[in-house]
């Protein structure tokens, strides 16, 4: 055999030279173990964290072990010649535990023989912890999530059911390991809920929803839907469903049991009406006689103006008590309820302009048809605005008369609003203006307005309120929550 050139010398140590860089400087441990698994070789990244490893046994080095151990990928590459990779636990003898990724190649020559087996390590510690930080937030967010007395819905960009929790499965009477589609839960929600959440930038609230479970039942729930983004780029949306059926129940009594009260409260009322008129005619009465056994003249149309009024007084207490007694269901339709408040406004134009008063509409052009009685939503606008002209009665003159009339809707619910400048309502009388004949325009008023007001509202499964303050004004609130509205008829 020739001797090899100098020139091949050279480059035969130049690449000797680079091998042994590369061992030294290669960004992870490296040994070479012999078949008695003492580590014949390490590189300094290997010296470097644990001392003096050459002529150690490598299971007793790194792990603290007396014995080989039975994960040992050393091991296996010496059994079958071939690549392996593992996970190991190294034990250093300052008391730190690493996570290592092992990696065994074993070292064949020309003949395809080897007895050295080459162990490459990287330390995966950060990214094991990473990893179980990780797995921890999972458990965490999926036992949450489980537990959660909501139905929780999660659905990921291409349209698949990623999470649907036990809550939700009970609410929608879905087995435990069902798997639930897309489409199963469109049919189960309000049309277009989650179109609407799909294109939406914020939360859709829906307060009252009409849900239905997978055997065709009927129950409402609270609605709370989001679209899902990470950095600006969509991944899916969710949602959370609140069964309020027990609360609609309890509402409903309510509802009743008030209906119930106003009952009781308008023939306390009637009594308590009948009653005056009857001292009232009484006295009339009275006048009228003495005033004929005197000859009195005076006395005598005393006597009959006291019973002119007083009748007139019961032809209109009559009168309104019938319209509010007649009151039985209500006929709702497809109606804006901005058409109804603009249609009242213009037709009191008259009023306001001959008593120098200036009113402003106010009206979310955005709000949506909803079933209503037309005819009686305009009649109890019709009795607030009407009340709200007439609480300048009696007002400084020089008062800058206002009424300001809004419609407007906020999370599911309509908004009609009548606010004044005017005498405002103390305390005692707010009191009682709901629940008692109760009038503050003497013989004007028959102190049923605000009753049949209330009743409407009841009626379409709403609430009235007012705020008021004596001598500045009173605002009263119609509120409609469209729930709760009632349903038109086929």
């Amino acid at each position: 055999m020739k001797e090899p050139t100098q020139d091949l010398k050279i480059r035969l140590k130049k690449t000797e030279e680079e091998y042994k860089l590369l061992f030294e400087q290669v960004p992870c441990h490296i040994m070479i173990i012999d078949k008695d698994f003492k580590i014949a070789r390490a590189n300094k990244r290997a010296e470097d964290m644990i001392k003096n490893l050459k002529g150690e046994y490598c299971y007793s080095a790194l792990k603290g072990r007396t014995e080989k151990c039975i994960e040992c990928t050393a091991r296996r590459s010496f059994e079958d010649g071939l690549q392996h990779t593992g996970h190991h636990i190294w034990k250093l003898s300052d008391g730190r535990t690493l996570n290592m990724h092992v990696i065994t190649i074993p070292l064949k020559d020309e003949d395809g023989k080897f007895g050295l087996v080459m162990e490459m390590a990287v330390d995966i510690s950060k990214t094991v912890k990473l990893q179980d930080s990780l797995e921890a937030a999972h458990n965490y967010l999926e036992s949450l999530i489980n537990t959660s007395m909501d139905g929780i819905v999660g659905i990921s960009k291409r349209g698949k059911v990623e999470v649907f929790n036990s809550a939700a499965r009970s609410l929608f009477n879905i087995d435990q390991g069902q798997i639930v589609s897309l489409e199963d839960i469109n049919t189960m929600l309000p049309k277009g809920f989650l179109a609407q959440v799909s294109e939406g930038r914020e939360h859709v609230y829906l307060p009252e929803a009409e849900l239905k479970r997978s055997n065709g039942d009927k129950f409402y729930g609270r609605l709370i839907g989001n679209k899902l983004q990470d950095l600006q780029k969509t991944i899916g949306m969710a949602f959370s469903v609140h069964d309020i059926s027990q609360v609609k129940k309890l509402e409903k009594e309510k509802i009743e049991a008030e209906r119930m009260a106003i009952v009781g409260q308008t023939v306390a009322g009637l009594a308590h009406g009948i009653k005056n008129l009857i001292n009232a005619l009484d006295g009339g009465m009275y006048f009228l006689k003495s005033g004929i056994g005197k000859g009195d003249i005076k006395r005598v149309h005393k006597g009959i103006e006291t019973l002119t009024r007083n009748i007139e007084r019961i032809r209109l207490f009559s009168k309104a008590f019938l319209n509010y007694s007649r009151f039985r269901t209500i006929t709702p339709t497809l109606s804006n309820p901005a058409d109804i408040v603009t249609e009242v406004v213009e037709s009191f134009a008259a009023k306001v302009q001959e008593n120098e008063i200036e009113i402003k509409l106010q009206i979310d052009q955005q709000i949506a048809p909803a079933p209503l009685d037309y005819e009686k939503i305009h009649e109890c606008v019709t009795n607030l605005v009407g009340n709200a002209i007439d609480a300048f009665v009696d007002i400084d003159k020089n008062r800058d008369k206002k009424i300001w009339v809004k419609v407007y809707e906020e999370e599911g619910a309509i908004y009609i609003e009548i606010k004044d400048n005017g005498c405002g309502i103390d305390k005692d009388h707010r009191q009682r203006l709901f629940n008692k004949f109760f009038t503050t325009k003497g013989l004007e008023g028959t102190g049923l307005g605000l009753l049949m007001t209330q009743k409407i509202i009841q009626e379409h499964g709403g609430n009235i309120s007012v705020l008021s303050k004596k001598g500045q004004g009173s605002i009263f609130r119609i509120r409609l929550i469209r729930g709760r509205l009632p349903k038109i008829s086929d």
